[in-house]
């Protein structure tokens, strides 16, 4: 089960991280208007987790992107009604995705063009779509990866978060894989945290149960107050 949920979850964290900028490395950006992506790139640097900020065992690559992952991003955010994400953003930097047993932690930080792009990203994950969207994409995607077995009781419920920022969101993302001889639960939780023109997500994923509350309290409170002072 462990490595089946490691190559399940992998694949996930672009897509629930969509309207972060997910879709596209540094290489594919244009100057922003302001800023300039060399800065806008460090900035998202000084963001994302990495391995030093997780407790000991932890371990993780750096996280590789897949045309499936980039066309899901851009799938969820025209879904809410924005543009592709690599026509907003400046700059997008990528954490490792750092796993523990059947649990796992993956970020993404950006920097957008402007302000208005990052408040109208904040908008569209505040409203009614936003659920749905994503939903629908990690029920695909969850299929796409794990064709033997049945995906079923999706579910998404609001995930309170302390307050960072402009503005923090959360949302908790559940399904059963329902395999010929047992059922796993699969737990998303995706945080999303906006400051000025930079924005961050974070996702925890984990098996049959929540991923464990005090050290992603702890993990959210580390981007929190890195993009507050970003």
């Amino acid at each position: 089960m462990i490595l089946r949920g490691r190559s399940v979850v992998a694949g996930l964290a672009l897509l629930l991280g969509a309207c972060s900028g997910g879709g596209g490395g540094v290489e594919e950006l244009q100057p922003p208007p302001q800023g300039g992506a060399v800065a806008d790139t460090a900035t998202a640097r000084t963001i994302v987790l990495e391995q030093a900020d997780m407790p000991a065992g932890w371990r993780g690559p750096a996280h590789t992107e897949t045309p499936e992952e980039r066309a899901r991003a851009r799938q969820i955010a025209v879904c809410m009604g924005r543009p592709d994400p690599q026509d907003t953003r400046s700059a997008i930097v990528y954490g490792p995705d750092l796993s523990l047993e059947t649990t796992q932690v993956s970020s993404i930080a950006t920097v957008l063009k402007t302000t208005e792009d990052a408040q109208a990203d904040l908008a569209a994950i505040r409203g009614p779509k936003y659920g749905e969207c994503v939903m629908a994409a990690f029920k695909e995607d969850i299929q796409r990866q794990v064709p033997e077995a049945t995906v079923q009781d999706t579910a998404t419920e609001p995930l309170p978060v302390e307050a960072f920022g402009d503005a923090s969101v959360g949302v908790r993302l559940t399904a059963n894989l329902v395999y010929p001889d047992r059922t796993d639960k699969l737990f998303a939780d995706l945080v999303y945290i906006t400051k000025d023109r930079s924005t961050v997500s974070v996702t925890f994923f984990s098996f049959n149960q929540p991923f464990p509350p005090t050290l992603e309290q702890s993990l959210i409170s580390r981007v929190g107050h890195r993009i507050a002072t970003a």
